[in-house]
């Protein structure tokens, strides 16, 4: 098994699917290592993309240490759409030899019945048929802050599943991506000042707690320092 099984399948589905194209970023960020306590040697390998609708997708091939090798997808939509800020990361946990871990996330940018109806019920027969996956829960990764909690997605999956279910996990990644498109290709700019100002205060909070609140940004904090970790943010991460 490829330790980064979802890279290339999910880069020619989302070039093919949305026409995708690279987006130039900082040439340091291309690799960036360091240490990330208590998992030891940690590495980045980045790409990013933009195309009609979508400011940014990134993908990171990641390390860390022995402990974990995967590949997280981030989708962020382009400042007048409320697509929701998309996740995917998925990998190989080694302290467990036999698990894959899986995380799954769509976040509607304004918490309402439009953002349910347009963007989290197309999820919900996804979201229910996960559960043929036997997950158990991911402990000592550090908890998500106090204004995370008060986010959380509707719409999430995560946890280890043994690797028997590798083809489980690689369907379920590929029908996550295609109920993605299809909510991005009906997706219109939103003219109404009202929801526009909420998006706005949404990405405006969430870039303000994310990187010290998540889990994963204590991470890069702790593996790069916050200089640099602030920088991969702002190409990466940020809303």
């Amino acid at each position: 098994m490829d330790k980064y099984f979802i890279a290339d399948m999910l880069t020619e589905k989302l070039k093919r699917e949305i026409g995708m194209v690279p987006k130039p970023f900082p040439e340091e960020l291309k690799i960036i290592e360091g240490e990330a306590a208590p998992f030891g040697k940690s590495r980045f390998e980045n790409s990013l993309y933009q195309t009609e609708k979508l400011k940014k997708i990134w993908f990171g091939k990641h390390a860390f240490g022995e402990t974990f090798v995967g590949t997280i997808v981030i989708i962020v939509a382009a400042d007048e759409y409320d697509l929701p800020w998309t996740y995917v990361n998925v990998g190989s946990w080694s302290r467990e030899t036999s698990k894959i871990f899986v995380e799954f996330g769509a976040k509607p940018l304004v918490w309402d019945e439009e953002s349910t109806r347009k963007y989290a019920d197309p999820f919900r027969e996804w979201l229910e048929a996960t559960g043929e996956l036997p997950l158990e829960s991911l402990t000592g990764v550090g908890e998500v802050g106090e204004h995370l909690r008060a986010y959380r997605s509707p719409i999430v999956c995560t946890g280890l599943t043994p690797v028997e279910y590798l083809d489980k996990v690689l369907n379920f990644t590929d029908q996550f991506f295609n109920i993605f498109v299809d909510i991005y290709r009906k997706a219109e700019p939103v003219k109404d000042v009202q929801r526009r100002r909420a998006m706005d205060a949404f990405r405006s909070e969430y870039n303000r707690y994310a990187l010290d609140e998540d889990p994963s940004g204590v991470v890069l904090i702790n593996m790069l320092g916050r200089e640099k970790a602030q920088l991969l943010f702002e190409h990466f991460l940020d809303l």
